[in-house]
Protein backbone atom coordinates (compact mmCIF):
# COMPACT_ATOMS: atom_id res chain seq x y z
CA UNK A 1 0.00 0.00 0.00
CA UNK A 2 1.34 3.39 -0.95
CA UNK A 3 2.39 5.71 1.86
CA UNK A 4 0.01 8.43 0.65
CA UNK A 5 -2.91 6.00 0.77
CA UNK A 6 -2.04 5.01 4.34
CA UNK A 7 -1.92 8.66 5.37
CA UNK A 8 -5.36 9.30 3.83
CA UNK A 9 -6.84 6.26 5.60
CA UNK A 10 -5.36 7.28 8.94
CA UNK A 11 -6.70 10.80 8.52
CA UNK A 12 -10.16 9.43 7.70
CA UNK A 13 -10.06 7.18 10.77
CA UNK A 14 -9.03 10.13 12.93
CA UNK A 15 -11.94 12.21 11.65
CA UNK A 16 -14.40 9.37 12.29
CA UNK A 17 -13.01 8.93 15.81
CA UNK A 18 -13.34 12.63 16.58
CA UNK A 19 -16.89 12.73 15.25
CA UNK A 20 -17.81 9.65 17.30
CA UNK A 21 -16.25 11.17 20.39
CA UNK A 22 -18.16 14.43 19.92
CA UNK A 23 -21.40 12.53 19.37
CA UNK A 24 -20.80 10.47 22.51
CA UNK A 25 -20.23 13.55 24.64
CA UNK A 26 -23.57 14.68 26.00
CA UNK A 27 -24.72 18.03 27.30
CA UNK A 28 -23.90 17.12 30.90
CA UNK A 29 -20.24 16.62 30.01
CA UNK A 30 -20.28 19.78 27.91
CA UNK A 31 -21.61 21.90 30.78
CA UNK A 32 -19.00 20.46 33.16
CA UNK A 33 -16.19 21.26 30.71
CA UNK A 34 -17.57 24.72 30.05
CA UNK A 35 -17.85 25.40 33.77
CA UNK A 36 -21.10 27.29 33.26
CA UNK A 37 -24.76 26.51 32.66
CA UNK A 38 -26.74 28.75 30.31
CA UNK A 39 -30.21 29.33 31.71
CA UNK A 40 -32.92 31.11 29.75
CA UNK A 41 -35.09 33.49 31.80
CA UNK A 42 -37.79 35.97 30.90
CA UNK A 43 -37.61 39.50 32.30
CA UNK A 44 -41.19 40.76 32.32
CA UNK A 45 -43.33 38.27 34.26
CA UNK A 46 -43.15 39.03 37.98
CA UNK A 47 -42.99 37.30 40.38
CA UNK A 48 -41.45 34.50 38.28
CA UNK A 49 -38.78 36.43 36.38
CA UNK A 50 -38.31 40.18 35.93
CA UNK A 51 -35.96 43.14 36.30
CA UNK A 52 -36.29 44.93 39.65
CA UNK A 53 -35.97 48.63 40.46
CA UNK A 54 -32.19 48.22 40.76
CA UNK A 55 -31.99 46.85 37.24
CA UNK A 56 -31.20 43.35 38.45
CA UNK A 57 -32.70 40.05 37.34
CA UNK A 58 -34.94 38.62 40.05
CA UNK A 59 -37.91 36.33 40.65
CA UNK A 60 -38.77 32.81 41.72
CA UNK A 61 -37.41 31.26 38.49
CA UNK A 62 -34.22 33.29 38.81
CA UNK A 63 -33.58 32.12 42.38
CA UNK A 64 -34.35 28.54 41.38
CA UNK A 65 -31.88 28.81 38.50
CA UNK A 66 -29.16 30.10 40.81
CA UNK A 67 -29.73 27.16 43.16
CA UNK A 68 -29.52 24.67 40.27
CA UNK A 69 -26.21 26.15 39.10
CA UNK A 70 -24.86 25.94 42.64
CA UNK A 71 -25.88 22.29 42.90
CA UNK A 72 -24.20 21.63 39.55
CA UNK A 73 -21.02 23.27 40.83
CA UNK A 74 -20.75 25.63 37.85
CA UNK A 75 -21.23 29.31 37.11
CA UNK A 76 -24.49 30.61 35.67
CA UNK A 77 -24.94 32.49 32.40
CA UNK A 78 -28.39 34.03 32.16
CA UNK A 79 -29.83 34.38 28.67
CA UNK A 80 -32.86 36.54 27.95
CA UNK A 81 -35.77 34.63 26.40
CA UNK A 82 -39.39 35.47 25.71
CA UNK A 83 -42.48 33.39 24.98
CA UNK A 84 -41.23 32.73 21.44
CA UNK A 85 -37.56 31.96 22.13
CA UNK A 86 -37.75 30.11 25.46
CA UNK A 87 -38.32 26.84 23.56
CA UNK A 88 -36.54 27.69 20.29
CA UNK A 89 -33.28 28.42 22.14
CA UNK A 90 -33.31 24.90 23.57
CA UNK A 91 -33.68 23.45 20.09
CA UNK A 92 -30.75 25.40 18.65
CA UNK A 93 -28.69 24.84 21.82
CA UNK A 94 -28.34 28.51 22.69
CA UNK A 95 -29.33 27.58 26.25
CA UNK A 96 -29.05 24.44 28.38
CA UNK A 97 -32.11 25.06 30.56
CA UNK A 98 -35.24 27.09 30.00
CA UNK A 99 -36.64 28.34 33.29
CA UNK A 100 -39.27 30.87 32.28
CA UNK A 101 -42.73 29.93 33.62
CA UNK A 102 -43.28 27.36 30.85
CA UNK A 103 -46.52 25.42 31.23
CA UNK A 104 -46.19 21.77 30.27
CA UNK A 105 -48.33 20.93 27.25
CA UNK A 106 -48.36 18.03 24.80
CA UNK A 107 -47.43 20.26 21.89
CA UNK A 108 -44.39 21.56 23.77
CA UNK A 109 -43.38 18.01 24.68
CA UNK A 110 -42.85 17.48 20.96
CA UNK A 111 -40.26 20.27 20.89
CA UNK A 112 -38.45 19.88 24.20
CA UNK A 113 -38.09 17.69 27.28
CA UNK A 114 -38.87 18.55 30.89
CA UNK A 115 -37.05 17.82 34.11
CA UNK A 116 -39.21 15.94 36.59
CA UNK A 117 -41.25 16.78 38.54
CA UNK A 118 -42.98 20.01 37.47
CA UNK A 119 -41.79 22.71 39.86
CA UNK A 120 -44.95 24.81 40.25
CA UNK A 121 -48.73 24.41 40.03
CA UNK A 122 -50.56 27.23 38.32
CA UNK A 123 -53.84 28.26 36.71
CA UNK A 124 -55.16 31.11 34.58
CA UNK A 125 -57.70 33.82 35.29
CA UNK A 126 -59.57 36.35 33.17
CA UNK A 127 -58.97 39.83 34.55
CA UNK A 128 -61.26 42.79 33.92
CA UNK A 129 -62.58 45.99 35.47
CA UNK A 130 -64.59 45.31 38.62
CA UNK A 131 -68.28 44.73 37.99
CA UNK A 132 -67.96 44.74 34.18
CA UNK A 133 -68.53 41.00 33.77
CA UNK A 134 -70.40 38.62 36.06
CA UNK A 135 -69.15 35.40 34.51
CA UNK A 136 -66.89 33.91 31.85
CA UNK A 137 -69.93 33.64 29.58
CA UNK A 138 -70.03 37.43 29.37
CA UNK A 139 -66.61 37.45 27.67
CA UNK A 140 -68.08 36.01 24.48
CA UNK A 141 -67.69 38.47 21.62
CA UNK A 142 -65.37 40.72 23.64
CA UNK A 143 -61.75 41.74 23.06
CA UNK A 144 -59.44 39.50 25.04
CA UNK A 145 -55.70 40.00 25.47
CA UNK A 146 -52.96 37.40 26.09
CA UNK A 147 -49.17 37.26 25.88
CA UNK A 148 -47.57 36.31 22.57
CA UNK A 149 -46.62 32.65 22.58
CA UNK A 150 -48.93 31.81 25.47
CA UNK A 151 -51.08 28.69 25.17
CA UNK A 152 -53.90 30.95 26.42
CA UNK A 153 -54.34 32.18 22.83
CA UNK A 154 -55.99 28.83 22.08
CA UNK A 155 -57.09 27.81 25.57
CA UNK A 156 -58.97 31.02 26.41
CA UNK A 157 -61.46 30.82 23.49
CA UNK A 158 -61.93 27.13 24.31
CA UNK A 159 -62.80 28.01 27.91
CA UNK A 160 -65.25 30.71 26.84
CA UNK A 161 -66.81 28.31 24.31
CA UNK A 162 -67.97 26.16 27.23
CA UNK A 163 -70.48 28.88 28.11
CA UNK A 164 -71.34 30.69 24.88
CA UNK A 165 -71.10 30.39 21.10
CA UNK A 166 -69.94 34.00 20.82
CA UNK A 167 -66.21 33.93 20.07
CA UNK A 168 -63.88 36.52 21.62
CA UNK A 169 -61.57 38.68 19.52
CA UNK A 170 -58.04 37.65 20.52
CA UNK A 171 -55.20 40.18 20.72
CA UNK A 172 -51.56 39.34 21.55
CA UNK A 173 -49.09 41.53 23.43
CA UNK A 174 -45.32 41.34 23.80
CA UNK A 175 -45.61 40.91 27.56
CA UNK A 176 -48.06 41.22 30.44
CA UNK A 177 -47.10 44.82 31.17
CA UNK A 178 -48.25 45.83 27.68
CA UNK A 179 -51.40 43.77 28.08
CA UNK A 180 -52.27 45.39 31.39
CA UNK A 181 -51.70 48.84 29.89
CA UNK A 182 -54.11 47.97 27.07
CA UNK A 183 -56.64 46.81 29.67
CA UNK A 184 -56.24 50.03 31.64
CA UNK A 185 -56.65 52.11 28.47
CA UNK A 186 -59.81 50.23 27.48
CA UNK A 187 -58.29 48.77 24.31
CA UNK A 188 -59.29 45.29 25.48
CA UNK A 189 -62.14 44.14 27.69
CA UNK A 190 -60.22 41.49 29.64
CA UNK A 191 -56.78 40.00 29.97
CA UNK A 192 -55.82 36.40 30.63
CA UNK A 193 -52.65 35.34 32.41
CA UNK A 194 -51.46 32.89 35.06
CA UNK A 195 -52.97 33.79 38.43
CA UNK A 196 -49.76 34.50 40.36
CA UNK A 197 -48.35 36.63 37.52
CA UNK A 198 -51.63 38.51 37.20
CA UNK A 199 -51.78 39.30 40.91
CA UNK A 200 -48.20 40.55 41.03
CA UNK A 201 -48.45 42.81 37.98
CA UNK A 202 -51.85 44.13 39.03
CA UNK A 203 -50.49 45.08 42.46
CA UNK A 204 -47.39 46.71 40.98
CA UNK A 205 -49.48 48.66 38.47
CA UNK A 206 -52.03 49.86 41.01
CA UNK A 207 -54.83 47.87 39.36
CA UNK A 208 -55.67 45.52 42.22
CA UNK A 209 -58.40 47.76 43.66
CA UNK A 210 -60.11 48.49 40.34
CA UNK A 211 -59.87 45.13 38.57
CA UNK A 212 -60.81 41.56 39.45
CA UNK A 213 -60.86 37.97 38.25
CA UNK A 214 -63.96 37.39 36.11
CA UNK A 215 -66.22 35.00 37.97
CA UNK A 216 -63.53 34.68 40.64
CA UNK A 217 -62.43 31.31 39.26
CA UNK A 218 -59.13 29.84 38.11
CA UNK A 219 -59.36 27.97 34.83
CA UNK A 220 -56.93 25.82 32.83
CA UNK A 221 -54.94 24.51 35.82
CA UNK A 222 -51.45 23.53 34.74
CA UNK A 223 -47.84 22.88 35.68
CA UNK A 224 -44.65 24.83 35.16
CA UNK A 225 -41.73 22.68 34.06
CA UNK A 226 -37.97 23.16 33.68
CA UNK A 227 -37.23 22.81 29.98
CA UNK A 228 -34.19 20.93 28.65
CA UNK A 229 -33.14 19.97 25.09
CA UNK A 230 -34.58 16.81 23.60
CA UNK A 231 -32.64 13.53 23.59
CA UNK A 232 -30.27 14.44 26.42
CA UNK A 233 -31.33 11.87 29.00
CA UNK A 234 -28.25 12.24 31.24
CA UNK A 235 -28.75 16.00 31.40
CA UNK A 236 -32.50 15.70 31.97
CA UNK A 237 -31.94 13.18 34.78
CA UNK A 238 -29.27 15.36 36.38
CA UNK A 239 -31.54 18.41 36.50
CA UNK A 240 -34.46 16.24 37.68
CA UNK A 241 -32.44 14.83 40.57
CA UNK A 242 -31.12 18.26 41.52
CA UNK A 243 -34.69 19.60 41.65
CA UNK A 244 -35.80 16.63 43.73
CA UNK A 245 -32.85 17.06 46.09
CA UNK A 246 -33.83 20.70 46.56
CA UNK A 247 -37.35 19.60 47.45
CA UNK A 248 -35.93 17.23 50.06
CA UNK A 249 -33.24 19.40 51.63
CA UNK A 250 -35.31 22.57 52.05
CA UNK A 251 -33.67 24.65 49.30
CA UNK A 252 -36.89 24.79 47.27
CA UNK A 253 -38.98 25.59 50.35
CA UNK A 254 -36.75 28.52 51.28
CA UNK A 255 -37.17 30.02 47.80
CA UNK A 256 -40.91 29.30 47.81
CA UNK A 257 -41.41 31.05 51.15
CA UNK A 258 -39.38 34.06 49.97
CA UNK A 259 -41.77 34.61 47.09
CA UNK A 260 -45.09 32.94 47.88
CA UNK A 261 -45.21 32.32 51.62
CA UNK A 262 -47.40 34.36 54.01
CA UNK A 263 -44.58 36.88 54.44
CA UNK A 264 -43.29 36.54 50.90
CA UNK A 265 -43.08 39.14 48.17
CA UNK A 266 -46.17 37.76 46.37
CA UNK A 267 -48.14 35.66 48.90
CA UNK A 268 -50.34 32.92 47.45
CA UNK A 269 -53.49 31.70 49.15
CA UNK A 270 -53.14 28.27 47.52
CA UNK A 271 -50.38 25.68 47.83
CA UNK A 272 -48.49 25.75 44.52
CA UNK A 273 -45.72 23.38 45.60
CA UNK A 274 -45.20 20.20 43.55
CA UNK A 275 -46.93 17.68 45.84
CA UNK A 276 -48.69 14.36 45.27
CA UNK A 277 -52.45 14.01 45.99
CA UNK A 278 -52.89 14.60 49.73
CA UNK A 279 -55.66 12.03 50.20
CA UNK A 280 -53.22 9.28 49.23
CA UNK A 281 -49.73 10.60 49.96
CA UNK A 282 -50.26 13.20 52.68
CA UNK A 283 -47.71 15.98 52.28
CA UNK A 284 -45.29 13.85 50.27
CA UNK A 285 -43.29 15.71 47.62
CA UNK A 286 -42.62 14.52 44.08
CA UNK A 287 -39.30 12.83 44.80
CA UNK A 288 -38.25 9.50 43.27
CA UNK A 289 -37.11 6.74 45.70
CA UNK A 290 -33.36 6.07 45.90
Amino acid sequence: MKRSTVIVLLAALLIVSLVSLAAAEGLLDEVKKRGAVRIGHGNATPPMNYIDEKGEWTGFDVDLGSAIAEKLGVKIERVLVDNKTRIAFLANRSIDISLANISQTRSREEQMDYAEPPYFWTGKIFYAKKGKFKSVKDLGGKKLGVDQGSNAFIAAPQEIAKYTDAKPEMLSFQNSAEGFLALKQGKIDAYSQDAQIMASIAAAGGLADEYEAVGGAIWSPGLYGIGVPENESDWRDKISFILQDMLKDGTYEKIYQKWFGPKGKSPLSVNARPRLPKDTFGDMLYVWPD
